[in-house]
């Protein structure tokens, strides 16, 4: 196969927008996914490739990113073959013998047209009426050539540096439109599909890349006017057979976060994304209040029973979490009752008192001593309530 003509690779590979018009969260998917495919690409040849593309197809690429990458390696402009119908193995072998360096230089040849533009018109036939109007040979030698024929020094191609630099409105000239997106880094929303036009498929990918419902929920209304409810969510993936496999992962996901989190409420709504709040009601929905519940039960029973001194301590630095359980007065109680026994029964000076029962504890004697100044135990402080010695 010979090498494409820069014409036919203009055809091909026409621009549908403006590099900057790409929207940034689409350029970091197909960042990403060229990093995973073993083909890094800079952040210019990412939006010069995905140039190419109408904004419509932003969707698709985020679906062909946000999985695994098919084949190795694959850049930006793979990417775009890729959706455009080529299989990812194709993609593969011309990213590895430079064809798609040939379609980079190709568009950086001059000002690239955008797509319907005359530049990418096709050239007057060479069999036709143009070729029969000729002048025949013999008219060529010996006479000039009339001055519309004469060849014309073409105009400088701009450098580098003039091609990059900022476009200078000129002076009491308006944008267009005031809602027109500015700047290289300009974030366009993208176009979200309904939930009646995703498959199973999209709307499985949907869900192993957001983890459950409630996030997935808040992608699919970034951007609406009107929120989508999570009931209609509920009635896709019904539809589509996923329901019952999305809430045992959510189960899964609930009850493994508090446990992860010693029965916190608070703590596994932040590991999940989610309100303490929304977690309650949740659970709820899932059916799993119950089991909440027995978790959390048993964190208290575990934080107010008897255990070594070193835990006990370093609880009580912990009031938040004592607070999600609801039980800072309880366990305050029960470790000021136990420190001020152990303390009515040690002789000497304050800091003797405090380093003999700090061994006694098996603790260190600063743990010891910030846990008795914070419930005012500690003795000859102003707030102790303890006997002094003789």
């Amino acid at each position: 196969m010979g090498r494409p003509t820069p014409l036919l690779m203009h055809n091909l590979w026409a621009r549908k927008r403006a590099a900057d018009e790409v929207p940034t969260p689409v350029a970091v998917a197909v960042a990403d996914f060229c990093r995973r495919a073993g083909a890094p690409a800079a952040p210019a040849d990412i939006r010069d490739a995905l140039s190419v593309l109408p904004p419509e197809e932003d969707f698709r690429v985020r679906l062909l990113t946000d999985a695994e990458p098919p084949a190795r390696p694959l850049g930006p402009y793979a990417v775009v073959d890729v959706l455009s119908g080529t299989p990812a193995s194709v993609a593969a072998l011309r990213e590895g013998c430079g064809y798609y360096q040939l379609v980079k230089e190709i568009l950086a040849m001059g000002p690239a047209p955008l797509a319907g533009s005359p530049a990418l018109e096709a050239p007057p036939p060479v069999f036709g009426p143009a070729f029969d109007a000729a002048p025949p040979p013999e008219a060529w030698s010996g006479s000039p050539l009339p001055e519309t024929a004469k060849v014309r020094p073409s105009a400088p191609s701009p450098t580098l540096a003039e091609r990059i630099a900022p476009k200078r409105r000129p002076p009491g000239a308006r944008p267009t439109s005031p809602a027109a997106p500015r700047g290289r880094f300009a974030q366009l929303p993208s176009e979200q599909p309904s939930l009646e036009a995703m498959d199973a498929q999209q709307l499985a990918s949907l869900l192993r890349q957001h983890g459950h419902r409630p996030a997935l929920l808040r992608t699919l209304n970034e951007g609406r006017a009107t929120n989508v409810p999570a009931h209609a969510l509920d009635r896709s993936l019904e539809r589509t057979g996923l329901l019952e496999a999305a809430a045992q992962t959510e189960r899964e996901l609930v009850l493994g976060a508090l446990e992860e989190q010693r029965g916190a409420l608070g703590r596994a709504a932040w590991a999940l994304g989610v309100r303490a709040g929304e977690l309650t009601g949740w659970a709820e929905r899932l059916g799993i209040a119950s089991e909440v519940a027995r978790i959390r039960d048993r964190f208290r029973r575990e934080a107010l029973q008897p255990v070594h001194w070193t835990a006990r301590l370093d609880l009580l630095g912990k009031r938040k979490y004592l607070e999600d359980l609801g039980v800072t007065s309880d366990f305050e109680h029960s470790v000021s009752r136990d420190l001020r026994h152990a303390l009515e029964s040690t002789e000497g000076s304050p800091e003797e008192r405090t380093a003999v029962l700090a061994t006694r504890l098996g603790v260190t004697p600063e743990a010891l001593r910030r846990s008795l100044l914070r419930l005012g135990l500690f003795p000859g402080s102003p707030s102790s309530t303890l006997p002094q010695p003789a």
